[in-house]
Protein backbone atom coordinates (compact mmCIF):
# COMPACT_ATOMS: atom_id res chain seq x y z
CA UNK A 1 0.00 0.00 0.00
CA UNK A 2 1.46 3.42 -0.97
CA UNK A 3 2.26 6.01 1.71
CA UNK A 4 2.09 9.84 1.74
CA UNK A 5 5.41 11.36 0.60
CA UNK A 6 5.23 14.09 3.27
CA UNK A 7 3.84 12.54 6.44
CA UNK A 8 4.09 8.77 5.65
CA UNK A 9 0.39 8.03 6.29
CA UNK A 10 -1.14 5.18 4.32
CA UNK A 11 -2.95 6.24 1.13
CA UNK A 12 -6.26 4.63 0.05
CA UNK A 13 -5.85 1.72 -2.35
CA UNK A 14 -8.72 2.96 -4.51
CA UNK A 15 -9.13 6.60 -5.61
CA UNK A 16 -11.22 8.52 -8.07
CA UNK A 17 -9.78 11.25 -10.30
CA UNK A 18 -6.08 12.14 -10.29
CA UNK A 19 -3.80 9.89 -8.28
CA UNK A 20 -1.78 11.85 -5.71
CA UNK A 21 1.36 10.96 -3.75
CA UNK A 22 0.05 13.02 -0.77
CA UNK A 23 -2.76 12.42 1.71
CA UNK A 24 -5.76 14.75 1.91
CA UNK A 25 -4.36 16.78 4.85
CA UNK A 26 -0.94 17.25 3.25
CA UNK A 27 -2.53 18.25 -0.07
CA UNK A 28 -4.46 21.00 1.76
CA UNK A 29 -1.26 22.28 3.37
CA UNK A 30 0.60 22.29 0.07
CA UNK A 31 -2.12 24.08 -1.87
CA UNK A 32 -2.64 26.69 0.87
CA UNK A 33 1.07 27.41 1.41
CA UNK A 34 1.95 30.91 0.20
CA UNK A 35 4.24 31.28 -2.79
CA UNK A 36 7.75 32.30 -1.72
CA UNK A 37 8.27 36.06 -1.85
CA UNK A 38 10.06 37.06 -5.01
CA UNK A 39 12.52 39.97 -5.10
CA UNK A 40 12.07 42.40 -7.99
CA UNK A 41 15.68 41.89 -9.03
CA UNK A 42 14.86 38.24 -9.76
CA UNK A 43 12.57 39.36 -12.60
CA UNK A 44 15.40 41.09 -14.45
CA UNK A 45 17.27 39.04 -17.06
CA UNK A 46 21.02 38.54 -16.56
CA UNK A 47 22.07 40.32 -19.74
CA UNK A 48 25.65 41.24 -18.84
CA UNK A 49 28.22 38.60 -17.92
CA UNK A 50 30.69 41.13 -16.49
CA UNK A 51 29.24 41.12 -12.98
CA UNK A 52 30.51 38.79 -10.26
CA UNK A 53 28.01 37.70 -7.62
CA UNK A 54 30.03 39.10 -4.68
CA UNK A 55 32.73 41.45 -5.96
CA UNK A 56 30.50 43.59 -8.17
CA UNK A 57 30.44 47.30 -9.01
CA UNK A 58 27.54 48.01 -6.65
CA UNK A 59 29.49 46.67 -3.68
CA UNK A 60 32.61 48.59 -4.77
CA UNK A 61 30.64 51.86 -4.94
CA UNK A 62 29.15 51.14 -1.52
CA UNK A 63 32.61 50.45 -0.10
CA UNK A 64 34.08 53.69 -1.51
CA UNK A 65 31.26 55.79 -0.06
CA UNK A 66 31.59 54.15 3.34
CA UNK A 67 35.39 54.39 3.32
CA UNK A 68 35.30 58.12 2.56
CA UNK A 69 32.89 58.64 5.46
CA UNK A 70 35.00 56.59 7.88
CA UNK A 71 38.22 58.41 6.98
CA UNK A 72 36.49 61.82 7.15
CA UNK A 73 35.16 61.12 10.66
CA UNK A 74 38.53 59.67 11.72
CA UNK A 75 40.08 63.00 10.68
CA UNK A 76 37.79 64.93 13.03
CA UNK A 77 34.47 65.43 11.23
CA UNK A 78 31.27 64.86 13.21
CA UNK A 79 29.62 61.53 12.27
CA UNK A 80 26.19 63.07 12.90
CA UNK A 81 26.50 66.46 11.20
CA UNK A 82 29.87 67.35 9.65
CA UNK A 83 30.71 71.05 9.50
CA UNK A 84 30.72 72.96 6.23
CA UNK A 85 34.50 73.31 6.52
CA UNK A 86 34.93 69.54 6.73
CA UNK A 87 32.61 68.96 3.78
CA UNK A 88 34.48 71.49 1.66
CA UNK A 89 37.81 69.98 2.68
CA UNK A 90 36.67 66.54 1.56
CA UNK A 91 35.27 67.56 -1.82
CA UNK A 92 31.73 68.92 -1.52
CA UNK A 93 30.31 70.76 -4.52
CA UNK A 94 30.42 74.54 -3.92
CA UNK A 95 30.15 77.00 -6.81
CA UNK A 96 32.94 79.41 -5.85
CA UNK A 97 35.40 76.51 -5.49
CA UNK A 98 34.13 74.22 -8.26
CA UNK A 99 33.83 76.96 -10.88
CA UNK A 100 37.01 78.58 -9.62
CA UNK A 101 39.15 75.71 -10.93
CA UNK A 102 38.42 72.79 -8.57
CA UNK A 103 36.37 70.99 -11.22
CA UNK A 104 36.90 67.58 -9.63
CA UNK A 105 34.30 68.51 -7.02
CA UNK A 106 31.47 67.63 -9.44
CA UNK A 107 32.59 63.99 -9.00
CA UNK A 108 33.92 63.82 -5.44
CA UNK A 109 30.72 65.23 -3.95
CA UNK A 110 28.92 62.05 -5.09
CA UNK A 111 31.02 60.01 -2.62
CA UNK A 112 30.65 62.37 0.36
CA UNK A 113 27.83 62.36 2.92
CA UNK A 114 26.45 64.77 5.52
CA UNK A 115 26.22 62.43 8.50
CA UNK A 116 25.68 58.74 9.19
CA UNK A 117 21.91 58.85 8.56
CA UNK A 118 22.42 60.46 5.16
CA UNK A 119 24.98 57.77 4.31
CA UNK A 120 22.83 54.88 5.54
CA UNK A 121 19.73 55.93 3.58
CA UNK A 122 21.66 56.50 0.36
CA UNK A 123 23.61 53.26 0.65
CA UNK A 124 20.46 51.20 1.18
CA UNK A 125 18.86 52.64 -1.95
CA UNK A 126 22.11 52.27 -3.92
CA UNK A 127 22.33 48.61 -2.88
CA UNK A 128 18.74 47.96 -3.99
CA UNK A 129 18.85 49.79 -7.31
CA UNK A 130 22.53 49.40 -8.19
CA UNK A 131 22.25 45.61 -8.29
CA UNK A 132 19.18 45.87 -10.54
CA UNK A 133 20.92 48.10 -13.07
CA UNK A 134 24.17 46.15 -12.89
CA UNK A 135 22.31 42.97 -13.80
CA UNK A 136 21.10 44.70 -16.97
CA UNK A 137 24.16 46.65 -18.14
CA UNK A 138 27.13 45.19 -16.26
CA UNK A 139 29.74 46.50 -13.84
CA UNK A 140 31.67 48.83 -16.15
CA UNK A 141 28.58 50.60 -17.44
CA UNK A 142 27.13 50.94 -13.92
CA UNK A 143 30.25 52.77 -12.72
CA UNK A 144 30.05 55.01 -15.78
CA UNK A 145 26.39 55.77 -15.10
CA UNK A 146 27.12 56.57 -11.44
CA UNK A 147 29.92 59.01 -12.33
CA UNK A 148 28.17 60.70 -15.26
CA UNK A 149 24.81 61.13 -13.57
CA UNK A 150 26.62 62.40 -10.47
CA UNK A 151 28.21 65.05 -12.70
CA UNK A 152 24.80 65.85 -14.21
CA UNK A 153 23.40 66.29 -10.70
CA UNK A 154 26.27 68.62 -9.76
CA UNK A 155 25.76 70.75 -12.89
CA UNK A 156 22.06 71.20 -12.18
CA UNK A 157 22.82 72.13 -8.58
CA UNK A 158 25.41 74.69 -9.73
CA UNK A 159 22.97 76.12 -12.27
CA UNK A 160 20.21 76.58 -9.70
CA UNK A 161 22.11 77.65 -6.57
CA UNK A 162 25.90 77.87 -6.98
CA UNK A 163 26.35 79.15 -3.41
CA UNK A 164 24.99 75.94 -1.92
CA UNK A 165 27.33 73.35 -0.39
CA UNK A 166 26.13 70.06 -1.87
CA UNK A 167 27.18 66.47 -1.17
CA UNK A 168 25.78 62.96 -1.33
CA UNK A 169 25.26 59.98 -3.62
CA UNK A 170 21.57 60.75 -4.11
CA UNK A 171 22.11 62.63 -7.39
CA UNK A 172 23.87 59.60 -8.88
CA UNK A 173 21.24 57.29 -7.36
CA UNK A 174 18.52 59.31 -9.10
CA UNK A 175 20.62 58.85 -12.24
CA UNK A 176 20.44 55.08 -11.75
CA UNK A 177 16.67 55.42 -11.31
CA UNK A 178 16.49 57.38 -14.58
CA UNK A 179 18.47 54.73 -16.49
CA UNK A 180 16.28 51.96 -15.06
CA UNK A 181 13.09 53.80 -16.07
CA UNK A 182 14.35 54.22 -19.65
CA UNK A 183 15.47 50.61 -19.89
CA UNK A 184 12.20 49.27 -18.49
CA UNK A 185 10.19 51.33 -20.96
CA UNK A 186 12.37 51.22 -24.09
CA UNK A 187 14.63 48.15 -23.94
CA UNK A 188 13.24 44.84 -25.19
CA UNK A 189 13.56 42.83 -21.98
CA UNK A 190 12.32 39.27 -21.59
CA UNK A 191 10.06 39.96 -18.61
CA UNK A 192 6.40 38.87 -18.24
CA UNK A 193 3.99 41.85 -18.60
CA UNK A 194 2.69 41.64 -15.01
CA UNK A 195 6.20 41.61 -13.55
CA UNK A 196 7.32 44.40 -15.92
CA UNK A 197 4.41 46.52 -14.72
CA UNK A 198 5.49 46.01 -11.09
CA UNK A 199 9.09 46.89 -11.89
CA UNK A 200 8.12 50.08 -13.73
CA UNK A 201 5.75 51.11 -10.96
CA UNK A 202 8.31 50.48 -8.22
CA UNK A 203 11.11 52.47 -9.86
CA UNK A 204 8.84 55.35 -10.97
CA UNK A 205 7.19 55.64 -7.55
CA UNK A 206 10.61 55.66 -5.89
CA UNK A 207 11.71 58.59 -8.08
CA UNK A 208 8.53 60.62 -7.55
CA UNK A 209 8.44 59.98 -3.81
CA UNK A 210 12.01 61.09 -3.29
CA UNK A 211 11.57 64.18 -5.46
CA UNK A 212 8.50 65.14 -3.42
CA UNK A 213 10.32 64.40 -0.16
CA UNK A 214 13.11 66.70 -1.29
CA UNK A 215 10.66 69.60 -1.45
CA UNK A 216 9.85 69.23 2.24
CA UNK A 217 13.34 69.69 3.69
CA UNK A 218 16.73 71.29 3.17
CA UNK A 219 17.59 68.88 0.38
CA UNK A 220 19.28 69.69 -2.93
CA UNK A 221 16.33 68.68 -5.08
CA UNK A 222 17.91 70.25 -8.16
CA UNK A 223 20.77 67.76 -7.86
CA UNK A 224 18.19 64.96 -7.70
CA UNK A 225 16.44 66.31 -10.79
CA UNK A 226 19.72 66.75 -12.65
CA UNK A 227 20.74 63.17 -11.92
CA UNK A 228 17.32 61.84 -12.93
CA UNK A 229 17.22 63.71 -16.26
CA UNK A 230 20.80 62.70 -17.09
CA UNK A 231 19.93 59.10 -16.29
CA UNK A 232 16.77 59.14 -18.41
CA UNK A 233 18.71 60.39 -21.43
CA UNK A 234 21.63 57.98 -20.99
CA UNK A 235 19.21 55.11 -20.36
CA UNK A 236 17.28 55.87 -23.57
CA UNK A 237 20.43 55.35 -25.64
CA UNK A 238 21.65 52.40 -23.55
CA UNK A 239 18.34 50.66 -24.23
CA UNK A 240 19.42 50.21 -27.84
CA UNK A 241 22.60 48.41 -26.80
CA UNK A 242 20.64 45.74 -24.93
CA UNK A 243 19.68 44.00 -28.18
CA UNK A 244 23.24 43.94 -29.56
CA UNK A 245 24.90 41.21 -27.52
CA UNK A 246 28.15 40.79 -29.54
CA UNK A 247 29.14 44.45 -29.29
CA UNK A 248 27.26 45.21 -26.09
CA UNK A 249 30.13 46.69 -24.07
CA UNK A 250 31.48 48.68 -27.03
CA UNK A 251 28.06 50.23 -27.64
CA UNK A 252 27.62 51.03 -23.96
CA UNK A 253 31.03 52.71 -23.78
CA UNK A 254 30.23 54.75 -26.87
CA UNK A 255 27.00 55.99 -25.26
CA UNK A 256 28.83 56.85 -22.02
CA UNK A 257 31.67 58.67 -23.82
CA UNK A 258 29.18 60.74 -25.82
CA UNK A 259 27.27 61.52 -22.61
CA UNK A 260 30.52 62.66 -20.99
CA UNK A 261 31.23 64.97 -23.94
CA UNK A 262 27.71 66.41 -23.72
CA UNK A 263 28.13 67.12 -20.00
CA UNK A 264 31.48 68.79 -20.65
CA UNK A 265 29.83 70.97 -23.29
CA UNK A 266 27.11 71.93 -20.78
CA UNK A 267 29.67 72.76 -18.11
CA UNK A 268 31.15 75.62 -20.16
CA UNK A 269 28.01 77.83 -20.30
CA UNK A 270 27.18 77.01 -16.67
CA UNK A 271 30.65 78.10 -15.56
CA UNK A 272 30.38 81.29 -17.62
CA UNK A 273 26.89 82.18 -16.38
CA UNK A 274 27.79 81.60 -12.73
CA UNK A 275 31.30 83.07 -12.79
CA UNK A 276 30.16 85.84 -10.44
CA UNK A 277 30.33 83.42 -7.49
CA UNK A 278 34.07 83.02 -8.08
CA UNK A 279 34.49 86.80 -7.79
CA UNK A 280 32.47 86.74 -4.57
CA UNK A 281 34.69 84.12 -2.95
CA UNK A 282 37.87 85.84 -4.07
CA UNK A 283 36.57 89.12 -2.66
CA UNK A 284 35.90 87.45 0.70
CA UNK A 285 39.39 85.98 0.72
CA UNK A 286 40.88 89.40 -0.02
CA UNK A 287 38.94 90.92 2.90
CA UNK A 288 40.19 88.18 5.23
CA UNK A 289 43.72 89.07 4.09
CA UNK A 290 42.93 92.78 4.54
CA UNK A 291 43.70 93.41 0.88
CA UNK A 292 40.80 95.83 0.51
CA UNK A 293 41.78 97.23 -2.89
CA UNK A 294 41.71 93.74 -4.43
CA UNK A 295 38.42 93.03 -2.64
CA UNK A 296 36.90 96.17 -4.16
CA UNK A 297 37.75 94.93 -7.67
CA UNK A 298 36.26 91.48 -7.07
CA UNK A 299 33.03 92.79 -5.56
CA UNK A 300 32.63 95.43 -8.27
CA UNK A 301 32.73 92.64 -10.86
CA UNK A 302 30.35 90.56 -8.74
CA UNK A 303 27.76 93.36 -8.40
CA UNK A 304 27.90 94.16 -12.13
CA UNK A 305 26.56 90.70 -12.96
CA UNK A 306 24.60 89.77 -9.83
CA UNK A 307 22.35 92.18 -7.97
CA UNK A 308 21.93 91.30 -4.30
CA UNK A 309 22.19 93.01 -0.91
CA UNK A 310 25.12 90.89 0.29
CA UNK A 311 27.30 91.79 -2.70
CA UNK A 312 26.73 95.53 -2.28
CA UNK A 313 27.23 95.26 1.49
CA UNK A 314 30.55 93.49 0.99
CA UNK A 315 31.66 96.07 -1.57
CA UNK A 316 30.66 98.81 0.88
CA UNK A 317 32.69 97.11 3.61
CA UNK A 318 35.79 96.94 1.40
CA UNK A 319 35.40 100.63 0.43
CA UNK A 320 34.78 101.51 4.09
CA UNK A 321 38.06 99.91 5.17
CA UNK A 322 39.87 101.53 2.26
CA UNK A 323 38.62 104.86 3.71
CA UNK A 324 36.58 105.65 0.61
CA UNK A 325 33.66 106.68 2.80
CA UNK A 326 31.39 108.40 0.30
CA UNK A 327 31.47 105.41 -2.05
CA UNK A 328 30.99 103.05 0.89
CA UNK A 329 27.89 104.98 1.98
CA UNK A 330 26.45 104.67 -1.52
CA UNK A 331 26.96 100.87 -1.55
CA UNK A 332 25.48 100.44 1.92
CA UNK A 333 22.44 102.50 0.91
CA UNK A 334 22.03 100.33 -2.21
CA UNK A 335 22.19 97.18 -0.08
CA UNK A 336 19.49 98.55 2.25
CA UNK A 337 17.22 99.31 -0.71
CA UNK A 338 17.50 95.67 -1.75
CA UNK A 339 17.07 94.36 1.81
CA UNK A 340 15.59 96.95 4.20
CA UNK A 341 16.27 96.52 7.89
CA UNK A 342 19.59 94.70 7.51
CA UNK A 343 21.11 95.47 10.98
CA UNK A 344 24.77 94.85 10.12
CA UNK A 345 24.58 97.12 7.08
CA UNK A 346 22.73 99.81 9.01
CA UNK A 347 25.46 99.82 11.65
CA UNK A 348 28.21 100.00 9.03
CA UNK A 349 26.41 102.85 7.28
CA UNK A 350 26.02 104.66 10.61
CA UNK A 351 29.78 104.36 11.17
CA UNK A 352 30.45 105.77 7.69
CA UNK A 353 28.15 108.73 8.41
CA UNK A 354 30.16 109.32 11.58
CA UNK A 355 33.41 109.27 9.58
CA UNK A 356 31.87 111.79 7.17
CA UNK A 357 31.02 114.07 10.10
CA UNK A 358 27.27 113.54 9.81
CA UNK A 359 26.45 112.40 13.38
CA UNK A 360 22.80 113.45 13.00
CA UNK A 361 22.25 110.76 10.36
CA UNK A 362 24.36 108.23 12.24
CA UNK A 363 22.51 108.36 15.59
CA UNK A 364 19.06 107.20 14.34
CA UNK A 365 20.62 104.29 12.47
CA UNK A 366 22.60 103.23 15.54
CA UNK A 367 19.49 103.50 17.74
CA UNK A 368 17.42 101.45 15.31
CA UNK A 369 19.82 98.60 14.70
CA UNK A 370 22.31 98.20 17.56
CA UNK A 371 19.95 96.17 19.76
CA UNK A 372 19.10 93.81 16.87
CA UNK A 373 22.71 92.97 16.06
CA UNK A 374 25.21 90.83 17.92
CA UNK A 375 26.67 92.98 20.74
CA UNK A 376 29.94 94.47 19.54
CA UNK A 377 32.19 96.84 21.53
CA UNK A 378 33.23 98.78 18.41
CA UNK A 379 29.63 99.48 17.47
CA UNK A 380 28.84 100.82 20.95
CA UNK A 381 32.03 102.90 20.85
CA UNK A 382 30.99 104.49 17.53
CA UNK A 383 27.44 104.99 18.84
CA UNK A 384 28.80 106.75 21.90
CA UNK A 385 30.97 109.00 19.72
CA UNK A 386 27.96 109.87 17.53
CA UNK A 387 25.80 110.69 20.59
CA UNK A 388 28.58 112.83 22.05
CA UNK A 389 28.85 114.71 18.73
CA UNK A 390 25.15 115.58 19.01
CA UNK A 391 25.74 116.58 22.68
CA UNK A 392 23.53 113.80 24.05
CA UNK A 393 26.07 113.07 26.77
CA UNK A 394 23.85 110.93 29.03
CA UNK A 395 23.12 108.46 26.26
CA UNK A 396 26.73 108.69 25.09
CA UNK A 397 27.95 107.64 28.55
CA UNK A 398 25.59 104.65 28.52
CA UNK A 399 26.77 103.49 25.09
CA UNK A 400 30.46 103.89 25.99
CA UNK A 401 30.07 101.99 29.25
CA UNK A 402 28.46 99.13 27.28
CA UNK A 403 31.46 99.17 24.96
CA UNK A 404 33.83 98.93 27.93
CA UNK A 405 31.73 96.13 29.49
CA UNK A 406 32.13 94.15 26.28
CA UNK A 407 35.85 94.92 25.94
CA UNK A 408 37.50 96.59 28.93
CA UNK A 409 40.92 96.66 27.24
CA UNK A 410 39.93 99.12 24.52
CA UNK A 411 41.82 102.30 25.47
CA UNK A 412 39.89 104.42 22.97
CA UNK A 413 36.59 103.69 24.72
CA UNK A 414 38.04 104.95 28.03
CA UNK A 415 39.34 108.10 26.29
CA UNK A 416 35.92 108.85 24.79
CA UNK A 417 34.18 108.17 28.09
CA UNK A 418 36.57 110.59 29.82
CA UNK A 419 35.58 113.31 27.33
CA UNK A 420 31.89 112.69 27.95
CA UNK A 421 32.34 112.76 31.74
CA UNK A 422 34.15 116.09 31.52
CA UNK A 423 31.28 117.45 29.44
CA UNK A 424 29.00 116.37 32.33
CA UNK A 425 31.35 118.11 34.85
CA UNK A 426 32.35 114.81 36.46
CA UNK A 427 36.07 115.50 36.39
CA UNK A 428 37.25 112.99 39.05
CA UNK A 429 35.63 110.14 37.12
CA UNK A 430 37.05 111.49 33.88
CA UNK A 431 40.53 111.51 35.43
CA UNK A 432 40.19 107.82 36.35
CA UNK A 433 39.16 106.96 32.79
CA UNK A 434 42.18 108.84 31.42
CA UNK A 435 44.47 106.93 33.78
CA UNK A 436 42.87 103.66 32.73
CA UNK A 437 43.39 104.53 29.06
CA UNK A 438 47.03 105.42 29.69
CA UNK A 439 47.71 102.14 31.46
CA UNK A 440 46.15 100.21 28.56
CA UNK A 441 48.22 102.10 25.98
CA UNK A 442 51.54 101.18 27.64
Amino acid sequence: MPNCRQCGAALPSVSFGDVSDYCVDCRKQLTSAPEPRRDLIDDLPQISSSTHRTLNATNVLLAINCLVFVVMTAKGASPILPSTDHLLRWGANYGPYTLGGQYWRVVTCAFLHIGIIHLALNMWVLWRLGRMLEKLIGAVALVGVYLLTGIGASLMSLSWDPMRVSAGASGAIFGIVGVLISLLFYAKLDIPPDRMSKLRGYVTRLALYNLFYGLLGHIDNMAHLGGLVTGLVIGFFLARSIAAQPNELFRQLRVLVLAGCALLALFVPVAKAKSYVVEYERGKTAIRNRDYNSAIGHFERYTRTHEDAVGHAMLGYALHNAERYQEAASEYQHALKLEPGYPAVELDLAEVYLQLGDAKQAVPLFAKSISRATPDPDHYLAYGQALAATEDYRQAESALRKSIALDGKNAQAHVELAKVLRALNRNPEAQKEDEQATSLQK
